[in-house]
């Protein structure tokens, strides 16, 4: 064979192996390879009146849950929502036992705590007018309760939010209402996703694509480049923590202020950083691959890690295009050994909810959430 020859062959050869590579690379990522076995929970309520619940987080001190609201389909069609927004329900509220109409045994039902407009689910009134919110952030001092909230404007601009949350006890119910205390805004902000306080004025944040263009973050996508970061905001300025990560959409400080734990969902994996109160740095510290698509991270009141994820993102996709077909859903309970993760248990696997993205836990009761559900499943645990 000709040396001509040989190198295109050479060449050719190189070129077909990277592109099997790559293609191998993103079915795994879109989890295509990815087995899901049914393990449904026994005792579920759907809560309906909601559309693209992606991410809720609870205040234990006043057992309110914070839930977060994105009709992303009609953003899509360029008709964004007057829905979207901060919603919140009470978890104050008495288990009962009811008589199963098929089989005459008793099981346990449970109903949300009722807020001042006699209904479950209220969305809050406080924020802005261009307001579609994504990952959420709850941090409570002395002076009370804030919520931080990523918001996507309908120009296509991002920006921080921060509430100060009003709470009060009611003739008919639990008050709560939002009052605006700040808005951020910079171009780091490019494509941002998940959001942790750290006190009022400080946070860590990810942005899920490394591409600032519509063309950029497809590529992102189908090549599943690892071009993402994660970034600290200082009450100031932001500063670069990590970087080459692959669609991180998930952040959560462990209850001792010491752990920073970041969800990559295309490598699917769960990174940990040691994280210093005071300056703010990271130190990567360790990394636990789960084989699914993970979302928001969540502490419960035990101070017990659990994660949402959706494991199939294709099947993500045909949901987007029909709600009719929900994608599967899974949520895991972390098991850790000095704030390191060290193996993910599966708690809940089914299609009840399409493609979850957060499971809030308080006691016996998770929330699970979606970012294209319209619905929030509340259910009774071990």
């Amino acid at each position: 064979m000709k040396p001509l020859a040989r190198a295109a062959l050479t060449a050719g050869t190189i070129i077909v192996a990277a592109g099997i590579g790559i293609a191998a690379r993103t079915l795994d990522a879109y989890g295509v390879f990815t087995s899901v076995p049914s393990k449904p929970l026994a005792q579920c309520t759907a809560i309906t009146g909601i559309q693209g619940p992606e991410d809720i987080a609870i205040d234990f001190s006043s057992k309110l849950a914070f839930v977060s609201a994105f009709d992303r389909r009609a953003a899509a069609a360029n008709k964004w929502s007057s829905q979207d927004g901060i919603y919140a329900t009470s978890l104050k509220s008495a288990n009962v036992l009811t008589p199963d109409a098929k089989t005459g045994l008793l099981r346990v039902t449970f109903t949300l705590g009722k807020n001042a407009d006699g209904r479950a689910l209220t969305r809050l009134a406080g924020s802005p007018a261009d307001f579609h919110p994504h990952g959420i952030s709850l941090y409570r001092d002395a002076n009370g309760l804030v919520l931080m909230a990523i918001n996507h404007h309908a120009d296509g601009t991002s920006s921080v939010e921060s509430f100060d949350v009003k709470i009060a006890d009611g003739k008919n119910g639990t008050i709560v209402s939002l009052s605006e205390t700040g808005n951020i805004e910079s171009r780091d902000l490019n494509s941002p996703n998940a959001i942790a306080a750290i006190d009022r004025a400080r946070f860590y944040v990810v942005n899920d694509h490394g591409g600032t263009t519509k063309f950029g973050r497809m590529l992102d996508d189908l090549l599943v480049l690892p071009r993402a970061n994660l970034l600290y905001y200082d009450g100031m300025v932001f500063r670069p923590m990590a970087d080459r990560l692959a669609y991180p959409s998930g952040l959560a400080i462990s209850p001792d202020g010491h752990h920073l734990y970041v969800t990559e969902a295309d490598a699917r994996r769960l990174d940990t950083f040691a994280l210093n109160p005071e300056s703010g740095q990271l130190t990567q510290e360790g990394t636990l691959d789960i084989p699914t698509n993970l979302d928001n991270v969540r502490f419960d009141d035990h101070g017990v890690l659990w994660l949402g994820s959706h494991p199939k993102n294709l099947a993500m996709a045909a949901y987007r295009s029909d709600p009719s077909r929900p994608a599967p859903s899974e949520i895991f309970k972390i098991a850790t050994n000095a704030g390191i993760p060290q193996s993910a248990d599966v708690v809940y696997a089914g299609t009840d909810i399409g493609g979850s993205s957060v499971a809030a836990v308080m006691g016996d009761r998770m929330l699970i959430g979606g970012p294209l559900a319209d619905r929030i499943l509340d259910c009774k645990i071990d």
